[in-house]
């Protein structure tokens, strides 16, 4: 797709960054056209391959969403190579462990996001997996044990076209390779080309992008929903994506009329800041994708309908598929198979059912059917897998309205706990408590931002303070607490132990001091 719009629209605009990427990422913003994306491309696909990565190899990537993003998971699937994109909110422990897990050969990272130094964590997390060779970054300081590849995109050379042979159809090839969690901990889900596009298609039927449209992306890239909303449907059309990176949503806002943005992908968390913004701010504004987690109500969203927005809501369903929530059906989605998104012309995009014990159960052309990596359904789970019709089971609670074709689906998985779009092992969240110390016990509770809140209640300063550091070093990284602050110390804890009185100053006795100190001085040069 991305060679289809270079060569039709060569000099179009195709990517740019948003104006706040200097203080979030660093660099400058990125505007390129389709003929320089897809040089940039070549140019950083020819490196990988120059490196002796092995076609199908898989490459750990940790970017917040812009430019570099999209470049480095476009170059991964031209070299022929497998993405693999790690979440910003993991830690070291997490990190690690997923690394082994899917037997990632090297780890490409911008080198920070916000107060995230990507690149240094990786180094060390890359030092703990025997299978990693390769460190590299994009961006940010030069470390001991990382390969730079910022010189690929600031100085491009004509590069050669890289094409890989494969024998069979290379979009049955795996693609991508994101993480989920299940009650027992987080395993791999590994997607074909087919795959992704089938996802991506339901969000393109449901925008109808052309080439003339501006997508105002904000969703991260390390999920399947973030490629298939907004990835996808961008290159399916051969419009322009504005990479908007996280922490800044009024700049998402402010940005909509200059970029003349026409569709807008936003966690649904998030979209009464467009929503309640005047026509003026977003005069272009035709479609807005939102992504949850729950089952979200239309009506909220009724006064912006009415003024001619058209507003989906995609559930994100684990790592299974996105699915376009029915807009009169209170968050409902379509029992049987979805025709609504694929129209009949297409293969079924996805199917629901309620299983024989009461919970969700998806199959379809989005959804995976192998487990990661090779053979892993013979080992020890978890692991993704699939029954013998395709059905993958969720553990979402569910019940259905056969007679008018609906489904209505729970709020949370058992077992599993999601904070921020970030899903964990509850177990692994109450583990890591325990390892700590276990001052507290975790308290999983629903947040209408988070999703869920992990919290607790202690009454010394000095417990949250010191269990805040124990977490850290579990891998479980703390988000806040009510009146938290992010302190010098890389705790979001707020410490509430008594202040020490601060000295009172003796502008004499310092005075005397440091007359004491230039008298020694000059003793000493003296020979005294």
């Amino acid at each position: 797709m991305l060679r289809r719009a270079a060569e039709i629209r060569p000099t179009a605009r195709a990517l740019s960054d948003a104006p706040n990427r200097p203080h979030l990422i660093g660099g400058e913003p990125r505007q390129l056209s389709w003929a320089e994306l897809d040089g940039l491309v070549d140019a950083l696909a020819g490196r990988l391959r120059d490196m002796g990565l092995p076609t199908d190899a898989v490459v750990a990537t940790q970017f917040p969403l812009s430019s570099d993003a999209i470049i480095s998971f476009l170059a991964l699937l031209r070299a022929g190579l497998v993405a693999a994109p790690i979440p910003l909110g993991w830690g070291r422990r997490e990190t690690t462990a997923h690394l082994q897990r899917i037997g990632a050969r090297a780890i490409l990272t911008a080198g920070r996001a916000g107060p995230v130094d990507c690149a240094d964590m990786m180094r060390f997390a890359a030092a703990e997996t025997f299978s990693v060779r390769f460190v590299l970054s994009l961006g940010g300081p030069a470390l001991d044990g990382v390969i730079p590849l910022d010189d690929v995109l600031a100085n491009p050379a004509p590069a050669e076209r890289v094409e890989v042979a494969r024998p069979d159809n290379p979009a049955d090839h795996v693609a991508v390779v994101t993480a989920d969690a299940v009650a027992e901990g987080h395993i791999a889900v590994a997607r074909s080309h087919n795959e992704l596009i089938a996802g991506g298609l339901a969000a393109f039927m449901a925008g109808v992008p052309d080439e003339h449209s501006v997508f105002a992306a904000t969703l991260a890239p390390d999920c399947f929903a973030g490629l298939a909303l907004q990835v996808v449907p961008w290159l399916m059309s051969g419009g322009t994506l504005v990479a908007h990176p996280p922490l800044a949503l009024r700049i998402v806002v402010d940005r909509l009329a200059p970029d003349g943005a026409t569709h807008a992908v936003l966690p649904a968390a998030a979209a009464a800041a467009v929503v309640s913004a005047p026509l003026a701010q977003r005069p272009s504004l035709r479609h807005l994708a939102l992504f949850s987690r729950r089952p979200v109500e239309p009506q909220a969203f009724a006064e912006a309908i009415a003024e001619g927005l058209a507003v989906d809501v995609f559930l994100g369903i684990g790592e299974t598929a996105v699915a376009r929530a029915l807009k009169d059906g209170a968050g409902a989605i379509m029992l049987g198979p979805d025709t609504h998104t694929s129209g009949g012309q297409s293969p079924v995009l996805i199917e629901s059912r309620v299983g024989p014990e009461g919970r969700l159960e998806l199959r379809g052309a989005m959804v995976p059917r192998a487990a990661f990596p090779p053979g892993a359904e013979n080992g020890v789970p978890p692991f993704w897998s699939v029954d013998e019709e395709g059905f993958r089971d969720t553990g979402l609670p569910a019940a259905a309205d056969k007679p008018r074709k609906t489904l209505s689906i729970g709020s949370r998985e058992p077992g599993v706990v999601s904070i921020g779009g970030r899903r964990f092992a509850e177990s692994a969240i109450r583990a890591a408590y325990v390892e700590a110390g276990g001052e507290i016990a975790p308290v999983i509770r629903p947040d209408a931002l988070l999703g869920d809140r992990v919290s607790g209640v202690v009454g010394d300063g000095r417990a949250i303070a010191g269990l805040a550091g124990r977490l850290l070093e579990t891998g479980v990284t703390p988000l806040a607490i009510p009146g938290g602050t992010r302190q010098a110390g890389q705790l979001p804890f707020e410490d509430t132990r008594p202040r020490e009185p601060e000295p009172i100053l003796d502008p004499l006795g310092d005075a005397h001091s440091a007359l004491a100190q230039l008298l020694s001085v000059a003793r000493a040069a003296a020979g005294y």
